[in-house]
């Protein structure tokens, strides 16, 4: 099982719009008032799902965020929610783990995705209230690719995510890296970490008359670590499980699954960028160089009934055989090189006669 609690704070640093604050006070002045740390001494389990909740019955029921996500989607409200916080405070847990509370059943390591065409998959496959959390773009790709990609996804969730009932989570170090009309206007909820577990909520709203964005404090929230039941390690990596050659020993447990996804989108990214780096090098080949490497493998790419070269196989072959690509400007003009320097090669045969036949 595992235990963590949320609950309301008061942060009067963070808001500063009075009119907006007495709506935010209405709707949960009950629990500003009533609550104090103080006066959270008695504290009961509830069981919720696979999970376990603290609380107090003066106060109310717990999970506090999790209840408000629920409510939006049962009223098909969009959710959108990134998570801040320096490197190694587990931002990408505990997306994680609010994606586990809203959908016990159904959120798995599939829903947790890098790239767009697999958000796009969950988008259409995964069941309605399924999370999807879009995970940094460290493990995938460039960041100005990631920033244009995340642009992509949140615009697919403005069109679609009304209807599909799927809220987006989004670790990432600080909100200021993404573009600023999503951080201003698509982000309704904004999850600080402090440490491993420990975060506040902000409710996000936009001004609609003046360029204006403000967060209100929602709740304070403190997780313990999912599945410490079934291992009580706090961290996968350096655990001789985690990528056990002998699949039956491997660990299964969901953080253990997540930490081997990542771990081969990662390597993937090593391997492309290996592959660009040797891309980059034979791009600064000459021509004669080149030509050196395509000979070898002349009879694929040369037409014998029309006695030229076949400039789109020579491309083919080159990069097929050497992992060599070539532009088109430069395939003409290598084909022509090639057709200098080897003219024996492409001199026209001589034709036999009827007579000579004959003869023969």
């Amino acid at each position: 099982m595992s235990y963590y609690q949320e609950f309301s704070v008061h942060d009067s640093e963070v808001e500063t719009n009075p009119d907006m604050q007495s709506l935010m006070e209405s709707k949960y002045g009950s629990y500003l008032e009533m609550l104090d740390k103080k006066n959270l001494v008695k504290l009961g389990k509830y069981q919720i799902g696979h999970h376990e909740f603290l609380i107090n019955s003066e106060l109310g029921y717990y999970p506090y965020f999790s209840i408000e996500m629920r409510e939006r989607i049962r009223k098909k409200k969009i959710i959108n929610c990134i998570v801040t916080g320096e490197g190694g405070l587990g931002k990408s847990y505990q997306a994680t783990d609010f994606c586990r509370v809203l959908a016990p059943k159904t959120f798995t390591v599939d829903d947790i995705v890098f790239l767009y065409p697999d958000f796009l998959r969950c988008v259409l496959t995964s069941p309605r209230g399924t999370p999807i959390m879009y995970d940094e773009p460290s493990y995938a790709m460039s960041k100005l690719d990631w920033f244009k990609e995340i642009t992509k996804a949140l615009v697919k969730t403005i069109e679609s995510f009304r209807f599909k009932g799927k809220p987006l989570f989004i670790p990432i170090i600080n909100k200021a890296l993404l573009e600023k009309s999503i951080r201003s206007y698509l982000i309704q909820y904004h999850v600080t970490m402090h440490d491993r577990g420990k975060a506040t909520v902000y409710r996000t709203f936009s001004s609609q008359f003046k360029d204006k964005q403000y967060n209100y404090g929602m709740c304070d929230i403190e997780y313990k670590l999912f599945d410490n039941n079934l291992c009580d390690r706090d961290s996968c990596l350096g655990c001789r499980q985690l990528h056990a050659r002998d699949l039956g020993k491997r660990c299964n447990i969901f953080r253990a699954q997540y930490e081997r996804k990542k771990a081969n989108i990662q390597n993937k990214r090593y391997k492309d960028d290996m592959q660009d780096a040797i891309n980059k090098e034979k791009g600064e080949l000459s021509y004669d160089e080149i030509e050196e490497l395509a000979m070898p493998f002349f009879d694929k790419f040369y037409l014998e009934d029309k006695n030229k070269i076949d400039v789109d196989m020579l491309a083919v072959v080159l990069w097929k055989e050497e992992g060599i690509k070539v532009g088109h400007n430069k395939i003409y003009r290598l084909a022509k090189q090639i057709m200098y320097d080897n003219p024996k090669l492409f001199s026209p045969k001589p034709k036999i006669s009827v007579d000579t036949a004959q003869d023969a």
